[in-house]
Parts: C-alpha cells; structure tokens; sequence
C-alpha cells in the first residue's frame, strides 16, 4: 500500500525539459502589481483547478494535475518541497488556462505565484498580477460592494492611486494584503458594482504638482479629516492637509465611547518608562488642527507621563478606541470613559462621507475633489497607444 501511494505522488508531477528560462527578476510597470500575501510560512495548502505549471530558477518545468491538493514546505536551504518533489526557490506557480484560479491556503488568486524564502526556514508568498485585477481583490474588502457607484468609484481611483504610489523595484514586493496598506483577498469575491468601478476608471490615479499622492483613506473622519503631518510626521501637501466633512454624521461611527480600566492604563504607561503605581488624571496635552489628540498626558504618583495619541490609540484599540479624535475624558470607578468621534486615523478620504455624497448625487470626481483638495486625477494610459497587439508606451 506505501509503494502505491508513493507511485501516485510521483505521478502527481511530470517534468518537462528546460527551455523556458526563469526571469531574473519577476519585473514590474506600471500596469502590474506585486502582493505579499503570505509571510513567516511553515506550509501552504496548494489547490490546483486546472493544470499548473511549478518552474524553478534552473528552468525545469513541473506539471501539477488539476483538481489536486499540494502540501508545500521548506525543504531546507533554497529548497522547497511540493509534495515529495523537492525544487529548488524560488518556484513560479501559473495556471496553463491564465483564466483560472490558483488556491493557497483556502483563498483564490488569478495572477502568477511566487514561492520564496523567509527568515527562519519559512515561506512568503508573492502575487504579480496586473493592476486592474488586483483593484478587484481590494474594493469589495475596503468599501462595501453594496455601496453607491460614484463612491465605490472614488474609492477604485484612491486605491489605485496608493497602489501605484507603493511600487518600486528595488522592493522584494510592491504593497501587503493588509491592514497595514489596504486589504487584497485574491479573486473570489467579484462584484459587478466592483467591476464596473474598476473599470470606468481605468488607469486614473492623483497627482499634485506633477507628483502622485499617497491616497489615504479611512473610515470616517467623525466631521473633520486630519493631515498628514498631524498623523504621521510626512510633508504636508495640500491635498492631505484636511477638511470639514459634515457628510459623514449619521455614519454609526460617527461617535463611540470606550471604558478603560486604571490598571490597564498604569500598565500602558509602566511599559512607557514610568515608575508610577498609581494613577491619578489622564487628559489631552495637545491637540492638531482637526481636534485629534496628538499626545496623552498622565498624572501619577510619580510625576507626570506624556505618549504620543497614535500610540495610545494604537494599544488600547481593542477596547473600543476608534480614534484618536477624542472629545472626553471621564473619570469613572476603577477607570476612565473616553468618548470621540470616527474611526480610523481619519487622513484623506472618509469612506463613509463618500457614500453619503454619492447618495446625494454628486459624481466620483466630485467626491475626491472634496477630500483631496487640488489634486488632479490623470490617466496612467493617457499617453500610450495600441499598435497591433503591442501597447507603445
């Protein structure tokens, strides 16, 4: 019974000769994207639908079957194992129908795979794939698809931007699937209002001064956007300096209140450097122009103890503190309540005042104007043309 199983995994791979050699570098322009969709990896669950192709850098071509599941794992060194099938990394994964999906630890992806080494004997993963594709992985994840047209259009145009903004070639990837940038789910959950968003605005993206902006987004702004100097420390630009937004105040996180007890907040501020042991106020030292906390000051036992809000917000974000807009702070027993406004770190686009906007009837273009002042939108294609099958940049 072993040996029979051990013939069928082996039938599982087929190898073909070299002759397609592996690129030295997977390349980018402007019209794809690289994804780092899986980091730190002991192993990836590989679900195949059509026939795909496993090439190594050394150019030999493996064949996986369709409607099969792979195991992969670190073999050690530069060497990946696929099943038993040891290759040497990184390994390129692509579907023989470009149509089709590849399926990695339960989520599907339509672009080229890559399997690459991590720190620690683990795996990463990257996906290229062009750009207007990966727009679609992205929308129905960071605005609902369910949403106005015009803002899901907004939001294609400012996610397009961000996206093309965090390219570079220097870079193992270009942009994460997180949070940390904006979410990407792969290919699975496609929308027609998502589609259409994508590709009404194909290729249009924010520029200032000739420059493309980092398009943040956020979302909502709890009345007043925030900049980007505030937030973060960056150049301030006038499209990221801020703005009023009363489109967003019947947003459910237009307002939220969060209790804190004392013994956390002492911690907090005890892995900050402070001796303290008792707690005895917490107030806003200072706040930025759109009435967001920019540092937290506690009173204690042993003086006083400031931290910067973002930080603040940033540790006791489970809680319930939405923002660093924070309006009060109320001594209750054995802690604190505090009430603020928005959710997010409330720089550039307010996602819930876009979808009120596009209820009350004013178009994508408008929308952007409103939260990226001076910024223009312009075409990444706007100079290219088609010549045959080949496009002439």
């Amino acid at each position: 019974m072993i040996f029979l199983l051990k013939i069928f995994l082996l039938l599982r791979f087929f190898i073909f000769s070299a002759g397609t050699a592996f690129p030295a570098d997977m390349g980018i322009d402007s019209h794809t994207i690289r994804v780092s969709i899986f980091q730190k990896q002991i192993s990836l669950k590989l679900r195949t639908h059509s026939k795909v192709y496993a090439l190594d850098p050394s150019g030999r071509k493996y064949m996986l079957l369709g409607n099969s599941n792979y195991e992969i794992k670190p073999g050690g060194g530069d060497i990946v194992l696929i099943t038993r099938q040891a290759l040497k990394l990184p390994v390129k994964l692509f579907s023989m129908d470009g149509d089709d999906r590849i399926n990695i630890n339960g989520k599907a992806y339509k672009g080229d795979i890559y399997i690459k080494p991590d720190t620690d004997d683990r795996l990463a993963v990257v996906e290229e794939i062009p750009l207007e594709e990966y727009l679609y992985g992205v929308l129905p994840f960071e605005m609902s698809s369910s949403w106005p047209l015009e803002a899901l259009k907004a939001q294609a145009v400012a996610s397009r931007t961000f996206a093309i903004k965090n390219m570079s070639p220097s870079k193992e990837y270009d942009i994460t699937s997180g949070i940390e940038t904006q979410v990407y789910n792969g290919s699975a959950k496609l929308d027609a209002g998502v589609i259409s968003a994508v590709n009404s605005t194909r290729g249009e993206i924010l520029k200032y001064n000739g420059k493309i902006i980092t398009a943040f987004f956020h979302a909502c702004c709890g009345g007043r956007t925030t900049s980007v100097s505030s937030a973060w420390g960056e150049g301030l630009i006038k499209p990221l300096y801020g703005a009023g937004d009363p489109f967003c105040k019947n947003s459910p996180n237009y307002s939220w209140q969060a209790y804190i007890p004392k013994k956390e907040l002492l911690s907090f501020i005890q892995k900050k450097g402070s001796t303290a042991l008792k707690l005895k106020s917490v107030r806003i030292l200072k706040k930025d122009r759109s009435g967001r906390a920019v540092s937290v000051r506690f009173v204690t036992d042993s003086g006083g103890h400031t931290v910067p809000a973002r930080d603040f917000r940033r540790h006791f974000g489970e809680y319930g503190l939405k923002s660093t807009f924070i309006i009060r702070i109320t001594p209750v027993k054995s802690g604190y309540q505090f009430a603020g406004r928005g959710w997010g770190h409330g720089v550039g686009m307010c996602q819930e005042g876009a979808k009120q906007m596009a209820i009350n009837g004013r178009n994508y273009k408008r929308i952007l104007n409103h939260y990226y002042p001076g910024a223009k939108i312009e075409n990444i294609h706007a100079k290219e043309r088609l010549q045959g099958d080949k496009v002439i940049r």
